[in-house]
């Protein structure tokens, strides 16, 4: 407890150190889609946003300078990874049927490796990661004629190595890699299941190692708790889920974050988490539709507001990447801003009561898509 304790107290020091700006044209604002960084904390670490405009944009993660734009793809780009071991190459998916790496090192005017789908599906790519060791590249689709598919690649030779279509029933909205282990894969849909594998095995139905049912369409997931041992979910109506890995088991599940907090600390939709590699929950990263960022502690029954932070972004917030190593959070909205939060000395944090009340329920509007 007490390593939790000593974060939180680093995330109430988080600043606003750093903006970027994607657009300056307010009636045609650039949504900031996804962002990945490299791991490390030196000055040459490099962060990927992608925006509405099919653009991914480079950036050196200590001050956010633009250094670069890759203009490749033709439609949206759905998702932006960093390889884990060998970190100079990215890689993207996009509605464009493709999924291309990108070399950091050698320029952004061409992709290094490009990826094909089985010519017999849709390939509307809407998800991307590579795994622990840089050996396999996974990517989701959206569901056309009843079929949805998630795809693997052997990275060294681009070779389409095949698919699962048989676990989920509606469209791909993440693929997610376990951090450590190179088989175990993660994934989740807007059919409200979360699903894990063991790509080990030889077939569909002997891989999916668990089936766990959120009721509602997933947004997001990730690794999180002792070992990285358990997978948490967002959904789309702004429930929180908590699984074991291993067996199934929920270890928590919460509908009432948004109806849980005052109107000074309220929260219209959630972002993404901060992983703890404790017993605890995962840090909640949630937003408001003005453009504050909130960090939530759900480890105990009354939900504690950690941290707000505002002055950056003035539109809802739709994606964000924490750095455990550099203890730097960015953030990325529909204002067209990418935002850097750090323990620098810097400009306004909101301060929020210890502790918070229950307030009765209200309608919020529901966040949109730029495409």
């Amino acid at each position: 407890m007490s390593g939790d304790l000593d974060l939180h107290l680093r995330l109430q020091k988080l600043q606003l150190a750093e903006t970027a700006a994607f657009s300056v044209d307010s009636l045609e604002a650039e949504y900031v889609l996804a962002v990945a960084a490299q791991n490390g904390v030196d000055n040459t670490s490099l962060i990927a946003a992608t925006s509405s405009d099919y653009n991914i944009r480079i950036f050196t993660e200590n001050n956010l300078a633009n250094i670069g734009a890759i203009k490749g793809h033709t439609d949206v780009i759905s998702g932006v990874v960093f390889a884990k071991e060998q970190q100079s190459l990215l890689f993207s998916s996009s509605h464009d049927h493709t999924v291309r790496c990108w070399d950091t090192r050698t320029g952004y005017n061409k992709e290094v490796q490009s990826f094909q789908g089985h010519e017999a599906l849709a390939n509307v790519f809407t998800s991307i990661d590579v795994n622990s060791d840089d050996r396999l590249v996974c990517a989701g689709t959206e569901a056309a004629d009843h079929d949805v598919n998630i795809l693997f690649w052997d990275r060294r030779k681009t070779t389409l190595l095949g698919c699962y279509s048989e676990s989920h029933q509606d469209d791909i909205t993440q693929v997610c890699f376990h951090p450590a282990k190179p088989n175990c894969l993660g994934t989740c849909s807007t059919d409200g299941l979360v699903c894990v594998f063991d790509i080990n095995k030889t077939s569909e139905d002997d891989a999916l190692m668990l089936t766990l049912n959120a009721e509602s369409s997933v947004d997001r997931i990730g690794w999180c708790g002792s070992e990285v041992s358990s997978v948490y979910c967002l959904t789309d109506i702004g429930t929180f889920h908590i699984w074991d890995s291993q067996e199934g088991d929920s270890l928590q599940s919460r509908s009432d974050i948004k109806e849980s907090l005052l109107e000074d600390c309220s929260v219209d939709y959630l972002v993404d988490c901060v992983p703890v590699n404790s017993e605890s929950s995962p840090l909640l990263v949630a937003g408001t539709n003005s453009g504050v960022v909130r960090i939530l502690d759900l480890s105990h029954n009354d939900i504690k507001t950690v941290t707000s932070l505002s002055g950056g972004h003035r539109d809802k917030i739709r994606c964000c990447h924490w750095n455990s190593q550099s203890e730097r959070l960015v953030t990325g909205g529909e204002d067209s801003l990418l935002c850097q939060w750090s323990l620098s000395e810097g400009a306004q944090t909101e301060k929020t009561p210890n502790e918070n009340k229950m307030k009765a329920k209200k309608k919020t509007p529901k966040r949109g898509t730029p495409y």
